[in-house]
């Protein structure tokens, strides 16, 4: 997810000449990226003098140029606006001055020019710093230390440090909660007048057990001939929030709810994240409900959206779901939701066997979590368990979406799609490289048909024994999906419009989404409420989701580096993933920890028996040393490596 390019010209094809083009920089210091911000675009490399004048984050206008390996390099002209985004870093007195030095790349550092009320500078703290001064030809970025979050070493303070970096703040500003804290607790019945009164119905929700908040639910109601009408209500967000208000701006600054190992940053306060938008049993809830009418074979033959009330009659976590559908007893279940979840169950077969069929792709990776103790210390390392319960939902869920992306395209209402395109060709090119190494047919990857040589991949994976390496493989070759005004459609799900209705409580573009929706039950006349254009809402969202993602990656990272800094000298069975120009990475097991092994470049698929010689706890790193040698066949020079990598 790319924030969007601002394009002055069009690209140059290879061997043309140069384009002016505005975009958000990457910064790694003595080097950076303009991020592609044209669907299917890719990334450019900037380096040269201009580089000094730029920080991470910011929008600049970029001179680029195609090269004729299908890759872009251009330069920094001058700076479009300033991100605003903090320096974190670790402060380092130098002379008579205070400086903070970026953990990130090889950035220069930016002098403290003044300190908060209280704090008392210290050599080596990592800190963060307020930019009041941003660089220029005659001298470099300067500010204010706001924050010293203490010393470098503990996991706490990393992670500390990495959230204030990405700009993922846990407090909510007073005016957004004095809003959200002004709605009544309990729901009175002049709330849901005009709206649908669906008490009769067994609605119900499916969520994991640590759940905290519930914006979806679900029914099932049977209808003649074998057919069936599904029932998803989602909480209705935007009777709460209304567009331009404080809870609003503060929604859409957060973009997304964050969700670490025992902690989760809400996109909105307590009062509606934790009440009066989740989807509570026994309660009455507001919700926009999504009917969708699906015959014997999957086929969708009727669409019906509409505002509504609803009381759920049960909350499941999904083990008591699935015992449901195995015909196991479940206490304290009223019989009609009894009944409901086992016919989900063969609905959501029936529904995945059609996408599948029509060319989606269902990747199988394992999702691994790390517990926590109550005082934030990491306890275990689990693998997360593949229920049909979480199928059937994700079934529900996406038919959802692409249910009301189908409506709002056929009544030409603005909204955001959730996009995903086509792989870019040059790493279908690399996986079938890499997948031919590992002795794998690669099919007709490059083929008018990507979607079925995928499809094709992941069947013979099934059953290899390097399955999980085959299917990380193939999802690092596919594009990130963005949130766009335009689409050409979602590739890895295989649909013509989809966008994400299903989580506003967590996502401001499913909110977006509501209100469009809105305008739509409205007949029309309107278009959607929105305080900000849909281009930028999208850019800024999918830059949002994936700062989000990145910390919840370096929370886990963290979290179980400080649980394998006690078993330094400890052998695991290991396997080759990926390689870098300085050495090789490698997944210990069934641990779903990666550590790496210096100065030796491995096949994908590689293994072997290697020692933990070193833990950085405070970065989340593990280095490795082998106990057990490599065959000679899967060790690559990095000359033929590279080649290999291109």
């Amino acid at each position: 997810m790319r924030p969007h390019w601002k394009k002055r010209e069009r690209r140059p094809a290879a061997g043309a000449h140069e384009s002016l083009i505005e975009g958000a920089v990457q910064h790694h210091g003595r080097f950076a990226f303009l991020l592609s911000e044209t669907p299917g675009g890719k990334d450019a490399f900037l380096r040269g003098r201009g580089l000094e004048l730029a920080m991470d984050g910011d929008r600049v206008l970029a001179r680029v140029r195609r090269e004729n390996d299908g890759r872009f390099s251009g330069e920094i002209v001058r700076v479009v606006r300033h991100s605003g985004a903090p320096v974190v870093g670790v402060l380092r007195q130098v002379r008579d001055k205070w400086a903070v030095f970026p953990e990130k790349g090889d950035a220069p550092p930016a002098e403290a020019l003044s300190f908060a009320s209280g704090l008392k500078p210290s050599d080596g703290m990592v800190c963060v710093l307020e930019v009041t001064r941003w660089p220029s030809p005659s001298c470099g970025a300067a500010g204010r230390v706001t924050e010293i979050l203490g010393e470098p070493g503990g996991s706490g303070v990393r992670l500390a440090a990495v959230l204030r970096s990405l700009g993922i703040k846990a407090e909510f500003p007073p005016e957004a909660l004095a809003q959200a804290g002004a709605f009544p607790k309990d729901i009175p019945p002049s709330a849901w007048s005009g709206r649908e009164e669906l008490f009769s119905l067994p609605v119900f929700t499916i969520d994991g057990a640590d759940a905290k908040d519930f914006d979806d639910a679900v029914s099932l109601e049977p209808l003649p001939g074998g057919a069936v009408r599904l029932g998803v209500h989602i909480a209705d967000v935007g009777h709460y929030v209304a567009s331009g208000t404080a809870l609003d701006r503060e929604a859409y600054s957060r973009g997304t709810s964050v969700y670490l190992p025992g902690r989760g940053i809400p996109m909105l306060p307590p009062a509606l994240s934790d009440n009066l938008c989740s989807l509570l049993p026994d309660v009455p809830r507001l919700t926009l409900s999504a009917f969708i009418d699906v015959d014997h074979s999957g086929r969708v033959t009727k669409r019906r959206l509409c505002r509504s009330v609803i009381r759920s009659c049960r909350r499941f976590t999904y083990e008591e779901a699935q015992f449901l559908l195995d015909g196991k007893a479940v206490p304290d279940v009223p019989p009609a939701a009894a009944e409901a979840v086992a016919r989900m169950g063969s609905l959501a077969e029936t529904l995945y066997k059609r996408r599948i069929k029509r060319g989606a792709l269902d990747f199988n990776l394992p999702e691994y979590s790390v517990e926590v103790d109550r005082d934030g210390r990491p306890v275990r390392v689990t693998l997360r368990p593949r229920l049909k319960s979480h199928r059937l939902i994700e079934e529900f869920m996406l038919l959802a979406n692409e249910a009301v992306a189908t409506e709002l395209l056929a009544a030409k209402i603005p909204f955001l799609h959730r996009r995903h395109d086509e792989p870019d060709e040059l790493k279908l090119e690399a996986l079938a490289e890499a997948l031919g190494e590992m002795g794998l047919p690669a099919g007709n990857l490059l083929g008018a048909h990507p979607q079925k040589a995928l499809q094709k991949i992941l069947e013979i994976a099934e059953k290899h024994p390097l399955s999980v390496l085959v299917n990380s493989l193939l999802v690092r070759s596919m594009r990130q999906a963005v949130y766009s005004p335009v689409s050409s459609g979602h590739f890895g799900i295989a649909a013509r419009a989809y966008t994400h209705f299903t989580s506003p409580i967590r996502r401001y573009p499913d909110l977006v989404t509501h209100r469009a929706v809105a305008a739509l039950l409205d007949g029309g006349r309107k278009r959607p409420e929105k305080s900000h254009p849909l281009a930028a809402a999208g850019a800024h969202c999918s830059e949002r989701e994936r700062a989000a993602a990145e910390a919840e990656h370096k929370a886990v990272d963290l979290l179980r580096a400080q649980l394998f800094s006690g078993m330094v000298g400890r052998d695991f069975d290991g396997m080759a993933t990926s390689s870098i120009d300085s050495g090789s990475f490698v997944a210990l097991g069934d641990t779903g920890a990666e550590g790496f092994l210096r100065g030796v470049f491995l096949k994908p698929g590689t293994k072997l028996k290697v020692k933990i010689c070193a833990v950085d706890s405070a970065e989340g790193k593990i280095d490795l040393s082998p106990v057990s040698s490599a065959p000679p066949e899967n060790v690559w020079r990095f000359k033929q490596w590279k080649r290999g990598r291109r």
